[in-house]
């Protein structure tokens, strides 16, 4: 796993990702994630084909690949997501199999990523329109921070979800090394899921500060056909 990060694709929502030099100091790295930014916004118009690998065990599966700013054609249609564990920032277990009956935004993420800051921004403002079609949000931080120095879990939330990080239909915490390789084999910086009550992927993108209109359609959407 040393030489993941020579060898990993960046996706096209995710460029200005890790970098192969050493990190710079703090006062440059924080010049450079507006730049950051803007590439993602614009590379976001290109569409980017998630896999999602399941190993357990001696047995390996693997979600269908679904075309990053897509929905499958229904609820029926949609593949289940995989199981995995996180911890909560309250030091709850939890897992994806315990989402289930519950629509949910299963969004993997780094401290360190503009485009992750900018869409946790966002999200505050949406998180009274997802509950009110009963979506929950489960922001998870990807193991490790995938390698780089970012802010803690517990400081990123308060500081960018502010008062409505103890919104109870908002959850925070990190992945385990497991589920991140599941659901990020990739290792892309930001990347959400939207999965039905069954616990079925409906609908999977990256930057929510950047596509959340294609986003709360994909939740009408998966709305009407629950």
């Amino acid at each position: 796993m040393s030489k993941r990060s020579a060898r990993r694709p960046v996706p096209p929502t995710a460029r200005g990702g890790r970098q192969q030099s050493a990190k710079p100091p703090a006062s440059t790295r924080g010049a450079r994630r507006p730049l950051r930014h803007w590439a993602l916004g614009a590379s976001l118009l290109a569409a980017v084909v998630v896999a999602v690998a399941i190993y357990a065990g001696s047995q390996k599966a693997s979600t269908p690949t679904i075309a990053s700013g897509s929905s499958a054609q229904s609820s029926a249609t949609a593949q289940l997501a995989p199981d995995g564990t996180y911890s909560t920032l309250t030091g709850l277990p939890g897992s994806v199999s315990a989402l289930r009956g519950h629509a949910t935004l299963l969004w993997f993420v780094t401290t360190w990523c503009s485009s992750c800051q900018a869409g946790t921004q966002a999200m505050r403002a949406q998180i009274p329109k997802l509950a009110a079609h009963h979506v929950q949000v489960v922001e998870l931080e990807l193991a490790g921070d995938l390698g780089q120095a970012g802010p803690p879990m517990t400081e990123f939330a308060s500081q960018l979800a502010g008062g409505m990080v103890h919104d109870p239909a908002w959850t925070f915490g990190t992945a385990s090394p497991t589920l991140t390789r599941t659901y990020d084999p990739n290792g892309y910086l930001d990347i959400y899921y939207l999965l039905t009550p069954s616990g079925r992927v409906a609908y999977i993108n990256s930057s929510p500060a950047a596509t959340m209109g294609a986003l709360l359609n994909a939740v009408d959407k998966m709305t009407q056909h629950a």
